[in-house]
This record gives C-alpha cells, sequence and structure tokens, in this order.
C-alpha cells in the first residue's frame, strides 16, 4: 500500500472513530403547547454526552417548525431577553439542560398549531453531521413542571 493510500485510511478511521465517539442522547424533552394562533414556542430536554470528548452543537431542526434555532435568555439593566447561541458545548461525560428561562430550541414558525397529544421531531447538528435525534411530545403549557 502506498503512503498516500495509508495516510487516506488512516485520515477515514480516524474520522470514522471521532464519529462513533460522539454520542449524544436527548432525555426528558417536551415541546411546550401553547394556545392557538401563537407562532412560536420552546423545546425543552437535557442533553447526555457519554463520549470522552466534548460535542458542540451549531444547527437544530425540526418537522414542527420552519426554524429551529438554540436560545438563551439574557439579563441587561433589568431587562430580560432572549438571543439566537450560534453553538452550544455539551461536556465530555457530562450533561446541559435546556430548560424555561436558560437555554432552550426555539421553534419558529410552526407549521400548525400544536396540541398536547402531538409529537414534534427534534434532530441537533454540528457543522458536519446530525449528531442526534428524537421524537418530544407536546406539553401543554399548564402542564409543565
Amino acid at each position: 500500500m502506498s503512503a498516500i493510500n495509508r495516510y487516506l485510511l488512516t485520515t477515514i478511521l480516524f474520522s470514522l472513530s471521532c464519529s462513533a465517539l460522539a454520542e449524544l442522547t436527548i432525555k426528558e424533552g417536551y415541546v411546550r403547547g401553547l394556545p392557538p394562533g401563537q407562532p412560536n414556542t420552546a423545546a425543552f430536554m437535557r442533553l447526555v454526552n457519554t463520549a470522552d470528548q466534548d460535542v458542540v452543537i451549531t444547527g437544530a431542526a425540526s418537522n414542527g417548525a420552519e426554524l429551529a434555532e438554540v436560545h438563551s435568555h439574557k439579563h441587561h439593566h433589568g431587562m430580560m431577553s432572549m438571543e439566537k447561541v450560534d453553538q452550544l458545548t455539551v461536556p465530555a461525560n457530562g450533561e446541559l439542560v435546556l430548560a424555561p428561562g436558560k437555554y432552550h430550541l426555539m421553534l419558529i414558525n410552526l407549521i400548525k398549531p400544536l396540541r398536547e397529544s402531538d409529537e414534534v421531531l427534534i434532530r441537533l447538528f454540528n457543522d458536519e453531521e446530525e449528531l442526534t435525534r428524537a421524537t418530544l411530545p407536546v406539553r401543554s403549557v399548564l402542564n409543565e413542571r
């Protein structure tokens, strides 16, 4: 085998092993159900990383909305606001919680009104690939714990 072929094989195997090491799962997730007529809502979840390396999330998608973005709440001069976050890092062998008042996944321009019996597919990405996906139940804002 030539040196170039060995290099290519080594590069491919390293890339595959890095992908296999990134084990991100979505736990205890749900989508907030709001009254009809609301164009946006939020999804909350616990992201668990079982890999020995950090996992960086740079994008999201959902079948329930035209756009999905990670947002955070910020306090500035006594006012609370939300802002888009370009990336989230789930620490190696750790977790990150997306919860009301903290990081959360905004679902913008809902495809249809969401009812409590509905389910919504959430997909999380890094720059190269899909990291994980989960189907989350819609939970009415009146039933949040």
